[in-house]
C-alpha cells in the first residue's frame, strides 16, 4: 500500500470515528437534552478516551453542531435527489425551508447552544459559505444562480455571496423564533424569503 493510499485510508477512518461519536451524542442530546450529557458520558458511550474526544471536539457545542451537520447533509441529500437541476430559488427555497421548519420544530431545545457555536464561529462559516459553500448554502447558491441566468436576480454579486446573505436572514429567523416562543417558524421563513427576493430582484437598467 502506497503512502497516498495510507493517509486515505487513516483520512477515512477519523472521519467514520468523528460520525460515530457524534451519532452517538446526538442520541444523548435527544434523551437527556444538551444541557445534562457532558463530555465525559459521549467518551464513555463512543468508547474513547477523553483526551481523543478533546483533540477532536473542543467542547461540547463542538460535538452538537457536529451531530446537527451530519443530520443536515442527509436531510439534503434526499431533498437534492428530488429537486430539479434548473428549479429556481423563489421555487425551491420555501419546501427546503418547509422541511427545516420540521426539524428545527422537533428539536427546539438543542437550536440555541448551536446557533451561539455557530455565531462565536462565524469567521470560519462565512469563509466556508463563500468558498465551497457545502450544504445548505450551496443549495441557496444553486438555485440563485438558476434566477440569475434567467433574470430574476441580480447578478452584480456573486451566487455565493447573495447565498451567505440570505443564510444570514435565515439564521436571524431562527434566533427570533427561539426568543419569542408564539412565532410561528413557517411563518418567520417566509418573511426571510420575501425581504430577500425583494432586495435581490433585478432592476431595469
Amino acid at each position: 500500500m502506497t503512502a497516498t493510499n495510507m493517509t486515505g485510508l487513516r483520512a477515512r477512518k477519523r472521519q467514520s470515528m468523528l460520525e460515530r461519536v457524534a451519532s452517538l451524542a446526538g442520541d444523548l442530546f435527544q434523551r437527556d437534552g444538551f444541557e445534562s450529557v457532558t463530555m465525559e458520558q459521549i467518551a464513555q458511550v463512543a468508547d474513547i478516551a477523553r483526551g481523543t474526544l478533546y483533540n477532536h471536539f473542543p467542547t461540547k457545542e463542538a460535538v452538537l453542531a457536529s451531530w446537527i451537520h451530519q443530520e443536515l447533509a442527509r436531510d439534503l441529500q434526499d431533498f437534492a435527489l428530488g429537486m430539479n437541476a434548473d428549479v429556481e430559488f423563489a421555487d425551491g427555497v420555501p419546501p427546503l425551508l418547509d422541511l427545516s421548519a420540521q426539524w428545527c420544530t422537533a428539536h427546539r431545545e438543542l437550536l440555541l447552544p448551536y446557533l451561539k457555536f455557530c455565531f462565536l464561529d462565524i469567521q470560519a462559516s462565512i469563509t466556508t459559505n463563500e468558498g465551497n459553500g457545502d450544504g445548505l448554502v450551496a443549495l441557496y447558491a444553486l438555485m440563485i444562480r438558476n434566477s440569475q441566468h434567467v433574470g430574476k436576480i441580480r447578478s452584480d454579486l456573486s451566487a455565493a455571496h447573495l447565498a451567505t446573505l440570505f443564510h444570514h436572514l435565515y439564521l436571524g429567523a431562527l434566533m427570533r423564533w427561539l426568543a419569542l416562543p408564539d412565532l410561528e417558524l413557517r411563518h418567520e421563513f417566509a418573511l426571510a424569503i420575501d425581504v430577500f427576493l425583494q432586495g435581490s430582484a433585478r432592476t431595469p437598467g
